[in-house]
C-alpha cells in the first residue's frame, strides 16, 4: 500500500510532501533520502479520531502525518495492530446514538431541575452587595432606555409610600425595600421588583387603579418576588444554562458575555410561571393577613386585561402610547346582556399564568 502525507523532520519550519510505502512484512519506507525502513513496532501511532490526520512518529523524532486513514487502518490490521477503543466506539452507530441521547437527557434534566435548584441555593447564599449591584445597574439602564420621570404629585407618592411601608415583611433578611415611581414609557402600566428590594411602579398603573386597595396587592406580589429571590434566581439560571451550553458546545466566549449582560437579562426576561404563581400565593396570604379583600386584585387584573386589549387597538401618536384612563376599561355588556370576553388564547403564550386563572384564583379566595 502507498499513502501520502507530510513529513516533519524537525529541521524545517514546514512539512514536505512525501509518499510512504507500507510493506506486507510490516516495514514502512519513505520516498525520500535519509530515512531507513522502519518496522511498525518502532512507530508511535496516534489514535484515530474521525477523519482527522494520523501521526506516525519515527524513532528519530521525525513525524509523518497522513489523512489516508482507511489504508493505514488496513495495513495496521494486517500487522495485528488493533484499532483504538475510541475509534471503535465512535464508529459504532448505536453507541453514537446512545451517547447523543444520553447527553440530551442529561442536559434537559440539569436544565429543568438542576439549574433551578442550584440557582435557588446560590441566590440565598450571595451577599446583599450582589443584589445591590444588580438592582442599581438595572434601574440605571431602565432609566436611560425606557423610563421617564414620574409626573405623580408629591402628595400622591407620599400616600403610597406610607402604605408600602406597612407591607414590608418584618423578617426582611437584610433587604432594604423601597418604592420608586417612573413614567412607564413603552411598557405602560406595569410594576416589577429588583433584587435589592426596589419596587418600581409606573404612573400609568397608579392611574388605572380606582383605589389604593387595588395597588397594594400588586405591591405585595412584587415583594413576593424579592422575598423568594426570583429576579436573582432568574439571572443565575440564565448564566447556568449558558455555562452548560458552553460546556457541551465549547463556546466559552458566550458564557463570559452573559456575566457582563446581567442587567439586560433581568430586563428582557419574564419570570417563569412558577415564580409568578409563587408571588401570587405570597400576595394572597399577606392580603388575607392584612384584611385586604382578594377581590381587589381580581378587579384590577380584569381592568388591566381590558385596558391592554383596548390599547392594542389604538395606534401610537408621535411615537407615544395613547393615554388610557380607568373609566375607559370598565366592563361593558354585549347585545346579549353578557359581558364581552376579554380573555385571549394569547394568554397561554405568556410566561405568566393566564390572566383568567389568576383572576379566578383570587375570586375563589374572596368567596
Amino acid at each position: 500500500m502507498v499513502i501520502k502525507g507530510k513529513l516533519y523532520d524537525g529541521q524545517r519550519a514546514v512539512g514536505r510532501d512525501v509518499q510512504v510505502k507500507l510493506e506486507d512484512n510490516g516495514f514502512l519506507n519513505m520516498s525520500t533520502d535519509g530515512f531507513d525502513a522502519v518496522h511498525v513496532s518502532q512507530l508511535q501511532i496516534s489514535r484515530r479520531i474521525g477523519n482527522t490526520p494520523r501521526r506516525l512518529t519515527l524513532p528519530s523524532g521525525a513525524m509523518f502525518e497522513s489523512r489516508d486513514n482507511a489504508e493505514l487502518d488496513r495495513w495496521l490490521a494486517m500487522q495485528g495492530v488493533k484499532r483504538g477503543w475510541l475509534h471503535r466506539l465512535e464508529s459504532n452507530m448505536r453507541f453514537a446514538a446512545a451517547a447523543v441521547l444520553s447527553v440530551a437527557v442529561i442536559f434537559i434534566c440539569f436544565a429543568v431541575w438542576g439549574v433551578p435548584w442550584l440557582s435557588a441555593r446560590a441566590a440565598y447564599a450571595l451577599p446583599p452587595e450582589v443584589n445591590n449591584y444588580i438592582g442599581e445597574g438595572t434601574l440605571d439602564t431602565l432609566d436611560k432606555r425606557v423610563f421617564s420621570d414620574t409626573t405623580l404629585s408629591e402628595k400622591r407618592r407620599q400616600q403610597l409610600q406610607e402604605q408600602f411601608a406597612k407591607l414590608i415583611p418584618s423578617d426582611n433578611g437584610a433587604i432594604h425595600y423601597r418604592l420608586v415611581f417612573r413614567g412607564g414609557g413603552i411598557i405602560g402600566a406595569n410594576a416589577f421588583a429588583l433584587p435589592d428590594g426596589t419596587i418600581v411602579v409606573t404612573d400609568e398603573l397608579v392611574r388605572l387603579a380606582k383605589n389604593d386597595q387595588e395597588i397594594l396587592p400588586i405591591l405585595l406580589h412584587e415583594i413576593g418576588h424579592v422575598v423568594y429571590r426570583h429576579s436573582l434566581r432568574q439571572v443565575i439560571s440564565h448564566s447556568g444554562l449558558l455555562a452548560l451550553t458552553a460546556v457541551i458546545t465549547g463556546d466559552v466566549h458566550s458564557a463570559g458575555s452573559l456575566v457582563l449582560a446581567m442587567p439586560n437579562v433581568l430586563i428582557d426576561s419574564s419570570y417563569s410561571r412558577a415564580f409568578e404563581t409563587e408571588a401570587d400565593t405570597y400576595s394572597l396570604k399577606r392580603m388575607q393577613a392584612l384584611g385586604i379583600p382578594p377581590a381587589r386584585f381580581a378587579d384590577f387584573m380584569e381592568r388591566l386585561v381590558r385596558c391592554g386589549m383596548l390599547l392594542a387597538k389604538k395606534k401610537p401618536r408621535n411615537g407615544k402610547r395613547p393615554v388610557i384612563e380607568a373609566s375607559d376599561c370598565e366592563a361593558k355588556e354585549g347585545g346579549d346582556g353578557k359581558q364581552t370576553k376579554y380573555y385571549s388564547w394569547l394568554n397561554y403564550l405568556s410566561s405568566h399564568p393566564p390572566s383568567a386563572e389568576r383572576i379566578a384564583r383570587f375570586r375563589a379566595a374572596a368567596r
